[in-house]
């Protein structure tokens, strides 16, 4: 309810100005980044959805092991390092289901197209370097959604939507007005699977100062907004979550979802998610997994 109502007043306000108003209340993380960058928003206001009801969809139970992969920003390089840890152990990610929101939508994707999470990670840096991010007062503000697009079309192959679907690869989407979660299976391109990973990931203004992003000619937001653990699957017991949080040393640093690091320090969220892969191995984390 409050996050519902917060998100309304952010898109109400129309001049610079909303920011202090909208800081002084308690905001969602995944939209406290960029409030500060409100400058003209949209005056358009759906009041009954700031009472309904919204309880989220429910997953369907599937078989075998599950990994679920919440949104993270930048920490999605987290989740890549445990990936790579993963793979590199000769754990077999073929038989898994995946279901990933925001960042955690790319980082499903990718695994379930089999792309090398070192390759993602290379090339995202030299976009980054090519785009000027480094050197930019706004950093990835306003950019972030080209780059992203970019390298996803880069990275995928052609079959990417085939290879999504018999890999099962869920990703969330939140549609607008509505708030439900949306959760897609089944991609009928290539270019389908990217523009649903591009609405998964769309933090409204900050990616491409945009307020949302059309999939399927419906307006969308971030996946992970208002997202809860049976989105991703229904029964928890089976599921791995790799959610950066559950590492203490990467929760100290949640409140950097998407400020801009230098390389070196991507390169140290990566080797730490595959460091902190070695330590959920060794409690058992991925007894479900097979080899």
């Amino acid at each position: 309810m409050t996050a519902k109502v917060l998100f309304f007043l952010a898109m109400t306000v129309s001049y610079v100005g909303a920011s202090d108003i909208i800081s002084s209340f308690v905001f969602p993380k995944h939209l406290s980044c960029y409030v500060d960058k409100i400058e003209k928003v949209p005056t358009t206001v759906y009041l009954p959805l700031l009472f309904a009801n919204n309880p989220g969809l429910a997953a369907p139970t599937l078989d075998g092991p599950c990994i679920a992969l919440p949104g993270g920003g930048l920490f999605f390089y987290w989740q890549a390092g445990v990936i790579t840890y993963l793979r590199e152990s000769g754990y077999d990610l073929s038989n898994v289901n995946l279901a990933g929101a925001s960042a955690g939508a790319l980082a499903a994707t990718l695994v379930g197209t089999g792309v090398d999470m070192n390759t993602a990670t290379s090339l995202a840096l030299k976009m980054s370097d090519d785009a000027g991010v480094w050197e930019r007062p706004g950093g990835l503000q306003g950019v972030w959604g080209s780059i992203i697009e970019e390298w996803l079309d880069t990275l995928l192959p052609d079959n990417a939507a085939d290879l999504a679907s018999v890999a099962s690869v869920s990703l969330l989407v939140t549609p607008i007005p509505s708030f439900r979660k949306s959760r897609i299976s089944n991609f009928e391109s290539k270019e389908d699977l990217i523009n649903c990973n591009m609405a998964s990931t769309h933090i409204p203004w900050f990616l491409d100062g945009k307020l949302t992003k059309d999939f399927r000619n419906s307006p969308h937001i971030d996946g992970s907004f208002l997202a809860n653990p049976d989105n991703y699957f229904s029964v928890q017991d089976k599921v791995i979550n790799l959610d950066f949080n559950i590492d203490p040393i990467m929760k100290e640093k949640s409140t950097d979802l998407v400020k801009l690091v230098s390389k070196e320090g991507i390169w140290s969220i990566f080797n730490r998610g595959r460091s902190y892969g070695k330590i959920m191995d060794s409690r058992g984390d991925f007894k479900t997994l097979r080899k």
